[in-house]
């Protein structure tokens, strides 16, 4: 791509080393928590590669990306990593409760408690919160030093455990669905009808890279979009394309769109 910054090209060889890694030696690899942009140039840059994107859950936000040996390359370990392969799995759950009864900590909170003891963002994915606690998905290579040291966040103090991801694995974001009529599958036209905002003001959102399609924002509101592609508008939210169902008398197209809350 050719607005690949001096940062992606970096990852992207980083990435390409672990793949050696494992093609040469027929063993798992993986990186470090990759956000929705790394996550899309990866899947550009990779193709033909076996490998998985894997987040703890379905729907997760932030995944690492493994590389599968030819004996795990099939289609189950691809599309569920961790209920394919949980003794493979190189992720794990750390569940947070505060001590307090009522103590309100937002995700916030919790992550900058995680990193004021150092430890960085990327190998940190998803943090659930909820009126409990949170789970947070974190590498397993960390999880002893976190289970022993993440002990406050905020004002209050935590009781933290391990767990496998299979305790998160039908976790779903709060969302709704809504069908929906646009003039086309232009990136302008299915983020107006996404986020309840005019066309003009999609594009001129798009037009500032503030729209972004699975990660990348190209500032192009002609750039097609398809059945599965996830849209984020900074400041606004998140939006996924779930399908295109057919079209009107007026050539219109009926589409399913999934708003997160």
């Amino acid at each position: 791509m050719s607005d690949q910054t001096k940062e992606d090209r970096l990852l992207l060889a980083a990435l390409q080393d672990k793949r050696r890694q494992c093609e040469a030696g027929a063993y798992l690899t993986y990186s470090f928590f990759l956000d929705a942009r790394q996550q899309e140039l990866a899947r550009r840059e990779l193709s033909g590669a076996a490998h998985a994107f894997w987040g703890g859950y379905a729907e997760a936000e932030r995944r690492i990306l493994i590389f599968l040996p030819d004996y795990m390359a099939d289609e189950a370990a691809k599309a569920a990593f961790g209920a394919a392969c949980p003794e493979d799995d190189p992720l794990a759950v750390l569940r947070v409760r505060p001590n307090a009864k009522n103590a309100a900590l937002s995700h916030r909170d919790y992550l900058g408690a995680l990193l004021s003891l150092g430890v960085e963002r990327s190998r940190v994915g998803d943090i659930l919160v909820s009126p409990a606690g949170a789970d947070i998905v974190i590498l397993r290579e960390i999880a002893a030093f976190l289970q022993l040291n993440f002990t406050r966040a905020g004002r209050h103090e935590l009781t933290a455990e391990v767990l496998p991801t299979a305790v998160i694995a039908a976790y779903e974001a709060p969302s709704r669905d809504f069908t929906a009529n646009v003039p086309s599958l232009r990136l302008d036209a299915v983020a107006a009808a996404a986020f309840g905002i005019s066309r003009n003001k999609c594009a001129e959102a798009v037009a500032a890279k503030l729209v972004a399609v699975n990660g990348l924002a190209t500032g192009r509101a002609d750039q097609s979009v398809a059945a599965g592609d996830s849209i984020t508008w900074r400041g606004k939210g998140k939006a996924k394309l779930m399908s295109v169902d057919g079209r009107s008398r007026k050539e219109r197209l009926f589409v399913t769109i999934k708003r997160y809350i």
